[in-house]
């Protein structure tokens, strides 16, 4: 095959269960230059198996030792031979026209973009909802926009060979925020290019890393709050709005684990950096037990 235009960038841990779906998404594009590298985070299940059913000479399978996903990500970015790099979950499903979408807005650009996303959604239990690029126009996401969470997770496509590139942090201490951190490194100089369309749907699943592990996921932005005061230039203001975002989500997942003290001191915490209405609204929440919010919710959807 000619040199792909697109490679994309598949890590993967014990998810033989949930790949195929996601192998048969990408080989069904109506753009068809493009390679995959399944990097295989040292899985234990039978992921291998899955993914050397394919005969496709597009997939590459690349096992290695378990060492999260930046690194696997690198690992797989190293390897690339494509113009664009695309990372995608193993859990997560292209739509049909998800790269030609991409080339054509690539194409018409000039100089072509060091970054470019198109939107996305959620899927869980059979029904989709939007995500927080729903309601953004086409154009760039800067800085500002990542300060304020990151609103792409790591559905991002990059060109290769920008030499102002900055890695995934590979410190598996970060795990399940890198690809924040990603984004908010790479956009101090630059923005990703947004295009307007849905090409891409996210299965919202209960073993996804937002939702598993709600301390572990605290105790990595408590620790991201340090990675990124001390890799990236804010100003004081901005300094307040990223933490008052990064303790705003510390309470959340305090919250849904019903820690209710744990998630007060984090949302006062957090009331600096955010809107006053936000801040009231999240000390609401976090005052009131769990399984009311879920019952309110339920009663207004009625």
């Amino acid at each position: 095959m000619n040199t792909p235009f697109f490679s994309i960038v598949i890590p993967t841990y014990n998810r033989a269960d949930l790949i195929g779906l996601t192998l048969d998404s990408v080989l069904a594009q109506t753009f068809a230059e493009f390679e995959i590298l399944v990097v295989d985070d040292g899985s234990t299940d039978h992921t291998a198996a899955v993914v050397r059913a394919y005969t496709d000479s597009r997939l590459q399978y690349l096992p290695k030792v378990n060492e999260e996903r930046g690194v696997a990500r690198n690992y797989g970015l190293a390897r690339a031979t494509s113009e664009y790099v695309l990372f995608l979950d193993s859990d997560d499903l292209f739509h049909p026209g998800h790269l030609a979408a991409l080339h054509a807005a690539i194409r018409a650009q000039n100089p072509r973009p060091n970054f470019i996303a198109t939107k996305y959604d959620f899927a869980r239990d059979g029904e989709h909802r939007p995500s927080g690029l729903h309601p953004l126009p086409a154009g760039p996401l800067g800085f500002e926009t990542f300060l304020q969470g990151n609103v792409l997770a790591c559905n991002v496509c990059v060109r290769r060979e920008n030499p102002a590139l900055h890695p995934f942090e590979e410190d598996r201490r970060y795990a399940a925020v890198e690809d924040w951190m990603f984004m908010l490194q790479n956009t101090q100089r630059d923005a990703v290019q947004l295009v307007d369309a849905l090409t891409l749907t996210m299965n919202d699943h209960d073993q996804r890393s937002m939702r598993a592990d709600n301390q572990g996921l605290i105790r990595r932005l408590d620790l991201a709050a340090g990675w990124m005061q001390q890799h990236l230039t804010l100003t004081p203001d901005q300094r307040r709005r990223l933490l008052g975002r990064l303790h705003y989500l510390c309470a959340i997942h305090a919250h849904i684990d019903g820690h209710r003290r744990q998630a007060l001191a984090y949302a006062r915490q957090a009331a600096p950096g955010l809107p006053l209405q936000q801040a009231a609204g999240l000390l609401l929440r976090c005052l009131s037990s769990p399984s009311s919010i879920q019952w309110l919710k339920g009663r207004l959807g009625r």
